[in-house]
């Protein structure tokens, strides 16, 4: 624009100096035409101006036309329009443009003493230039419905990272350049369906709605930004921060400084979405633009709201995309040379419920410090109930202490567990630093807990006995729990012990478990009556090695369970428990007498009861406790009438393994085939 009004100035003021019998017509031309916004190249203006009459015609046509700040080149440039008198000093010319053959869009130039101004449309797209002569620094572009991408190059100059996709834009820019070391840049503007992005992928955005005021101002190396931004709509991604930002009124300030060395300091971030959240602080970074130091206090007193704008793209990727919350929360964040130096949060009245019911907390209230220095920090945390895999937890209460970089059980908190206790009896944390992770360790001791109440709660069936054991520690790194020590259940007389627990991704997605189980004079009659499975009289041992659960599914183990060959009582097992055996394994009976002759018993006696199955890749090698021929024993008989069961297919489907247990502790007859 500004290069189209020096060219009709300079042509005019030939026009009104020459003699006027010869100015009919005139004809300038030049090898190259600039200014600071872009560049003509071979150009000729051509004027027309008939003796008497009260306008004229004029045409300029370059080669090729280049506005760096628009992000605009054009070859071909041809405009024609009248042109005539607009006051006593004023000229006017409007007409149509062309590019390269494109069509024709209207462009209008108007000069006076007072002001150059010219508007062009392309479509529904208006680009207007004020150049007002009392302020010859100044230069006033007017937007309205432009793309974004008609501004990238003058956007990338604000903010050299940032790639408009898409979008239009509606409002004024202001550019004050009074020397060449010296600029300023002012603007108002209204954004529509605004798309972004970083090279990095460290920021986007999506249909933004809103409007910007920003203040930029550059001299002798050190620049300053101000921004304004008043949110009505649109997706907000920044590293792993999603927002779906609502109709709703959000405003954003951001104050920015680049020294001559290239490092920003952001003196002022503030984010207020009335009161569902708010935050204030300051930042600054590097020569690398990393993140060196960073204060900030945010408070949320709206945490369901809240959690559906800001932080699905942190709950998600942890597996809790569906986590439902509410209550208030305020705290703080402090990074000192790119690490974290202290945080601090507290709770009023704060709900979670997961939906795949994993846990559930309700009436958590408190606060939580921790800092990296030497001094120590006290506070504490509670809830007033709370449920783990459906397992409820009465109220507790957590005394913690931070000092030198650690989080710590300040004292050992307890609260009532199916109607024994749980003690956590130690609790350390650290969070990731370089290339470590965040680790934590703990300890907890189970005292009497009831494995009726535990059953019920998980769908077991109703198994008697308690559950106690003592974890010295379970340490957590990489996403990993591994734990130390034993839990022990005592359940049907006997006793079952858990070693060698490890869990992956325990709250995550497809956690994994693997462990090995022991198994010891558990109380058989208990035990099938409780299973709904035929009676057997006795006492079992047994194991689990290597056992493996993916998303609490077996997908290995090695397992063998027998009767204990020293209990001294009666060995009777019920003409059902060898048919619900013989269902399960897929068996055949070998007896001396035929089974038709063994319908007439209820119960025989035994000498040996063994199966065992090692999983590998959902098929279960079978096993017992001798062979016979192809097969293998798994009950085998003593006295009369004398029974033997076998097991002839020693490679089995594992669904179909697991059915067949369902359907005969169910009541039901498998097909066996």
């Amino acid at each position: 624009m500004p290069i189209v009004h020096r060219l009709v100035a300079f042509l005019l003021l030939l026009f009104l100096a020459a003699p006027s019998a010869r100015a009919t017509e005139m004809t300038a031309k030049f090898s190259r035409v600039g200014s600071s916004a872009g560049t003509l190249e071979k150009v000729q203006v051509d004027l027309d101006w008939p003796q008497g009459a009260s306008q004229g015609r004029l045409r300029i046509h370059a080669a090729s036309l280049d506005f760096p700040s628009m992000s605009y080149r054009a070859r071909n440039v041809d405009w024609q329009c009248p042109l005539q008198r607009d006051g006593a000093l004023g000229w006017r010319c409007a007409g149509q443009a062309r590019v390269e053959g494109s069509a024709a869009m209207p462009l209008v130039l108007a000069i006076s003493p007072a002001m150059v101004e010219a508007e062009l449309r392309v479509g529904q797209a208006r680009l207007g230039f004020a150049a007002p002569s009392a302020s010859p620094d100044l230069k006033r572009i007017k937007l309205e419905r432009i793309p974004v991408a008609w501004m990238k190059a003058f956007l990338a100059g604000l903010w050299q990272e940032g790639n408009w996709t898409q979008g239009e834009i509606t409002g004024r820019v202001d550019l004050i350049t009074p020397s060449r070391d010296r600029m300023q840049a002012d603007a108002d503007l209204k954004l529509a369906g605004i798309g972004l992005e970083t090279p990095s992928g460290w920021l986007a955005a999506a249909g933004l709605q809103a409007r910007l005021q920003l203040d930029y101002r550059e001299q002798a190396g050190r620049q300053s930004l101000g921004v304004d931004l008043d949110f009505s709509g649109g997706e907000f991604l920044a590293h792993s921060f999603y927002a779906v930002l609502p109709n709703t009124p959000v405003q954003l300030k951001v104050r920015a400084e680049r020294m001559a060395a290239g490092i920003w300091t952001l003196p002022l971030i503030a984010w207020r979405d009335g009161s569902v959240l708010t935050a204030t602080g300051k930042a600054s970074f590097d020569a690398s633009s990393s993140l060196s130091d960073l204060d900030m206090n945010v408070a949320i007193g709206e945490l369901g709201s809240a959690r559906d704008r800001y932080f699905s793209g942190l709950l998600a990727p942890a597996g809790f995309s569906d986590l439902m919350m509410t209550g208030a929360v305020r705290g703080s964040v402090h990074f000192r040379a790119g690490a974290l130096s202290g945080f601090e949060v507290g709770l009023d009245k704060v709900n979670a419920i997961d939906s795949k019911a994993r846990f559930t907390f309700a009436g958590m209230d408190g606060t939580l410090r921790w800092t990296r220095d030497v001094s120590t920090l006290e506070s504490a945390l509670s809830w007033d109930s709370g449920a783990l895999y459906g397992i409820g937890l009465g109220a507790a209460r957590f005394p913690f202490a931070s000092r030198a970089g650690e989080l710590y059980l300040a004292t050992p908190a307890s609260m009532p567990v199916l109607g024994g206790k749980l003690s956590l009896d130690q609790f350390r944390w650290q969070p990731s630093s370089g290339e470590q992770g965040a680790r934590f360790e703990l300890g907890m001791t189970m005292d009497a807990l009831d494995m009726a109440s535990l059953s019920q709660r998980l769908g077991w069936p109703p198994f008697t006995g308690t559950l106690a054991g003592r974890i010295p520690t379970a340490r957590y790194r990489d996403n990993v729990l591994a734990f130390d020590g034993e839990l022990e259940m005592s359940v049907f007389g006997g006793r079952i012990g858990l070693a060698k627990l490890v869990m992956e991704r325990p709250f995550g997605i497809a956690p994994t478990l693997s462990a090995d189980v022991s198994i010891n004079d558990i109380g058989l009659e208990a035990m099938t009556s409780a299973f709904d499975f035929g009676s057997i009289t006795g006492r079992m041992d047994g194991y689990i090695r290597n056992l493996r659960l993916v998303d609490w599914a077996p997908a290995a183990f090695d397992a063998k369970f027998f009767t204990d060959p020293k209990w001294p009582g009666k060995r009777r097992i019920s003409q059902r428990a060898v048919s619900d055996i013989s269902d399960v394994a897929g068996s055949g009976m070998l007896a001396g007498l035929q089974a038709k002759v063994l319908k007439v018993f209820d119960d025989f006696g035994y000498a040996d009861i063994g199966l065992g199955c090692e999983l590998k890749e959902n098929v279960c090698r079978m096993d017992g406790i001798g062979s016979a021929g192809d097969g293998y024993i798994i009950v085998a008989g003593a006295g009369l009438p004398r029974i033997q069961v076998v097991g002839f297919r020693r490679q089995v489907d594992w669904p179909t393994l697991v059915s067949r247990l369902k359907a005969v502790t169910e009541g039901q007859a498998p097909v066996i085939q």
